[in-house]
């Protein structure tokens, strides 16, 4: 399955069973007790810290975010704009994977992430 979070396209392949390995690692706490607000709230932090320190999350972490919001929300795409170096309340929706597979083949391709601006007005 893919994922998009924000401008990064991550193969991840049963989103499911990816977290019940790597959710200790993550330090999410057990996602089976989570909801799906606190998941998107826990992936917040991770991703403003990220952005507050100017470091770019590696496709582990990525595919690691991605299992969870996919496993508590059904989402296969996240968006969480940022202002300022301030990270806002993320938005998500349901992709076909179709156009993730064609915006991943465009991405590898031309070696240039997906314009998030042209994505995110049609899957809104």
């Amino acid at each position: 399955m893919l994922f998009l979070l924000n401008d990064t396209i991550a193969e991840i392949d049963i989103p499911e069973i990816h977290l019940s390995k790597r959710w200790k690692s993550l330090g999410c706490g057990d996602p089976h007790s989570m909801r799906a607000r606190e998941a998107l709230e826990f992936v917040t932090r991770v991703v403003a810290d990220h952005v507050r320190e100017r470091m770019p999350m590696d496709e582990i972490l990525i595919q690691d975010l991605g299992s969870l919001i996919i496993a508590k929300t059904g989402a296969n795409a996240a968006l969480f704009p940022v202002f300022d170096s301030t990270v806002s309340e993320p938005r998500l929706t349901i992709l076909p994977e179709a156009i993730l597979r064609a915006l991943k083949q465009r991405t590898e391709q031309e070696g240039t992430p997906p314009n998030i601006a042209e994505i995110w007005p049609l899957a809104a």
